[in-house]
């Protein structure tokens, strides 16, 4: 019975500990619902578009997860989709004139999208999501030019070899960065879809909506592999404390970065298409966000009172 009671008492003391327990400020969120494009600063390259209260249920997207009452609108971010001009290219958005101080966690639900056949892809079919953390909200997100803060990228359908990527301005933590959580498996770098490590969180088999295979039946087929984030809503969440950065996707720990340098108080969101390639069929080569939102984390003193007040209630319990 003592032992019983021990375990409820560690229960209870680590759901308080699990900041997704906690009743967190919100300091910010935007479910896009309404066109809320006049509140953000786009940061864009030539032949990008971001979308705002894109109806995504044109392209057979359920709801998100986050949704409430089974909306399906959301922004639509789309790169290299407009011209035959074939060049990297990156988009993102940022509250216009947004601080976030403190210590605190930008949440967002994404969707993937990729053009077919897979699991490899068509032709230019490797785009990622990015998002990012003490940012100056001024700057294109990408390894190069004048991006900065602590931000994050993760690819569609696995076809990039770096599938999973943590940058530091415009520097890509490396192949034997201890930043990523996994670990290499002989010649399978940690940064890789194939790497086992992104198996269970994301076992793979995913297929396009069943509109977009009748609308592209002989592109829109096969199923994405193990390791893989296309065709699923998605729960990404980036956490700042302090200096020390988490990424993580659907509870997954992908990567932490410690001592990282802020250029700015404010958080983004985006798409880029790292590869000078255009998607051989671009209506299916874009990404969603929806229900963006920034939660700041309880201070240690407060988690600390929710610990004492857990312990408490089983001493007066036990009294009776």
């Amino acid at each position: 019975m003592k032992q019983l009671k021990i375990a409820v008492i560690l229960g209870l003391v680590g759901g308080i500990l699990n900041s997704d327990n906690l009743n967190a400020q919100n300091l910010f969120s935007d479910n896009f619902d309404v066109n809320t494009a006049a509140n953000y600063t786009v940061n864009q390259d030539l032949d990008t578009q971001a979308l705002f209260s894109y109806d995504y249920s044109a392209d057979g997207i359920p709801s998100a997860p986050n949704s409430t009452g089974g909306s399906t609108l959301g922004v639509r971010f789309r790169a290299n989709y407009g011209d035959t001009n074939p060049v990297a290219a990156a988009i993102n958005i940022s509250p216009t004139g947004a601080i976030f101080a403190g210590d605190y966690t930008l949440r967002y639900d994404v969707w993937l999208n990729a053009n077919g056949p897979f699991p490899g892809g068509g032709a230019g079919s490797t785009e990622f999501t990015t998002a990012g953390v003490g940012t100056s909200g001024l700057a294109v997100q990408k390894s190069s030019g004048t991006a900065n803060g602590a931000w994050f990228a993760a690819d569609n359908e696995g076809g990039s070899g770096i599938d999973f990527r943590a940058y530091r301005g415009t520097a890509l933590e490396g192949p034997t960065s201890t930043a990523y959580s996994a670990a290499d498996e002989g010649a399978v770098n940690r940064r890789n879809a194939n790497n086992t490590f992104y198996h269970t969180a994301f076992p793979g088999g995913q297929t396009a909506p069943a509109s977009q295979q009748a609308a592209f039946p002989t592109q829109q087929t096969g199923a994405l592999k193990a390791g893989t984030l296309g065709f699923q809503w998605r729960d990404v969440a980036v956490s700042k404390i302090g200096d020390t950065v988490t990424w993580k996707i659907d509870g997954l720990t992908i990567a932490t970065l410690t001592s990282a340098t802020f250029g700015g108080s404010n958080i983004f969101v985006g798409h880029w298409d790292v590869f000078s390639s255009i998607a051989d069929n671009p209506e299916t080569a874009f990404s969603v966000i929806d229900n963006l939102r920034v939660d700041a984390i309880p201070e240690p003193s407060t988690i600390a009172l929710g610990v004492l007040g857990a312990l408490g209630l089983f001493a007066v319990r036990r009294k009776k």
